[in-house]
């Protein structure tokens, strides 16, 4: 019996250890080996990047406005009357000196014919009464009635009667005038003084005649609108065919090249500004740097305001009536973007005429975001609103970067 116990005994160690062997080996699950682009690290993009940081900048409130155009004139009606013409629709530009607007004429053209009529028979009489004068003083001597016989006799018998005139105390010495001939009395002073009188009586009447022609002519003006400068037609008050009175408005013109952001700022804020300060400025598509153009030198005595226009950069995208932002700082703290994300300057993209940055996404693609800049510093940009400090952005965007493109693909 122990004999057989014994033969058995490496049997039976064999068949434990198999089992055990069996059984460790059944208990493991078989291990699934990942892929290899889980085992590798995420690929970060090979284009430069740039850390948005914190950038202090000036602290500014942000105060609302309206966009107006510098120039603004408003034509009236100087006169009674039908309109004939107009220079054309709302939108439609009109160039400095034409005609906007016009009034009939009809019932002036006889007056004004009538008038040139007087004007040339005063040049006649004017011309004639010159002649006259040129005559007395320097013309050739007219001849006599009785022709040469009579001027002979005049000139032998008038020096013996002036003679005799004098011997009896009739001439020069006894107050008496003395007998002229006819050649003498051409030149006398009281001939030519007759002429040179009626001379000046045809002047006086030739301007008198001028200044009626003046007068016409300046109320046919006043029957024309005319634009005083380059301009838009902003709204019409009026069509053709209408009747007009004096005062009455016509067509409202404005210069939309040059325009103003209008602001109603504290009046401690506008202590802070001065004419040629730079002002942020958000418009509904852009924003943009304005310049502090007049400040009003009194506050509204009911709201306690100062009026602040800031000139917009010309062609900005903007037009009359639009509403606005403006960023006026504010020293010593207490406004909005006392702390604002800063990137470099070459981080920033324009599409259209809004700045722009791209995003690095956690994906590795390239995330386009429209912002609000603010001051610059150096080779930094303020950026008010779009990103976060703490993002990344694209610091050397290439032109035609879209948003959603893979950066990890792209090279500097």
């Amino acid at each position: 019996m122990l004999s057989l116990l014994v033969k058995s005994l490496p049997i039976l160690l064999a068949a434990i250890l198999g089992g055990l062997i069996a059984t460790w080996m059944g208990g493991r699950a078989p291990v699934e080996q990942p892929p290899a682009a889980a085992l590798a690290p995420l690929a970060l993009p090979s284009v430069g990047m740039a850390e948005v940081t914190a950038m202090s900048t000036a602290s500014r409130y942000k105060l609302g406005g309206v966009v107006e155009a510098r120039h603004v004139v408003r034509l009236t009606a100087q006169q009674p009357g039908r309109v004939t013409f107009l220079a054309g629709r709302e939108g439609d530009r009109v160039a400095a000196g034409a005609v906007v607007a016009a009034l009939d004429d009809d019932a002036l053209k006889p007056e004004y014919r009538s008038a040139w009529a007087g004007l040339a028979g005063d040049m006649a009489a004017q011309q004639n009464a010159q002649t006259q004068l040129y005559q007395n003083l320097y013309g050739p001597r007219q001849p006599t009635m009785g022709g040469p016989g009579y001027d002979a006799y005049e000139r032998m018998a008038t020096p013996f009667y002036n003679m005799f005139q004098s011997f009896m105390g009739g001439g020069p010495g006894g107050g008496g005038a003395p007998m002229m001939n006819q050649a003498e009395a051409q030149r006398s002073p009281s001939a030519v003084n007759n002429a040179r009188a009626d001379y000046e009586r045809q002047q006086a009447a030739m301007v008198a005649a001028q200044s009626r022609l003046d007068a016409l002519d300046q109320r046919l003006r006043d029957r024309r609108s005319i634009a005083p400068y380059a301009a838009v037609i902003m709204a019409r008050h009026t069509r053709v065919g209408d009747v007009v009175q004096p005062g009455q408005p016509l067509v409202d013109l404005a210069d939309p090249d040059e325009l103003d952001l209008r602001v109603e700022a504290p009046a401690d804020l506008a202590l802070n500004l001065k004419v040629g300060d730079r002002l942020p400025v958000s418009l509904e598509n852009a924003n943009v740097w304005a310049i502090v153009a007049q400040i009003f030198p009194g506050a509204d005595q009911s709201s306690h305001t100062v009026t602040i226009k800031a000139a917009l950069p010309p062609g900005v995208a903007a037009a009359p009536g639009m509403y606005g932002l403006a960023w006026i700082a504010q020293p010593g703290g207490g406004g909005e973007s006392a702390i604002a994300p800063g990137i470099p300057q070459s981080a920033i993209v324009y599409r259209g005429s809004l700045p722009a940055a791209f995003v690095v996404a956690s994906d590795g693609t390239a995330q386009m975001r429209i912002l609000r800049l603010g001051e610059s510093s150096g080779d930094r940009v303020a950026v008010l609103s779009g990103l976060q400090i703490g993002e990344r952005v694209v610091a050397h965007p290439e032109p035609d970067l879209k948003s959603g493109d893979s950066l990890a693909t792209l090279r500097r």
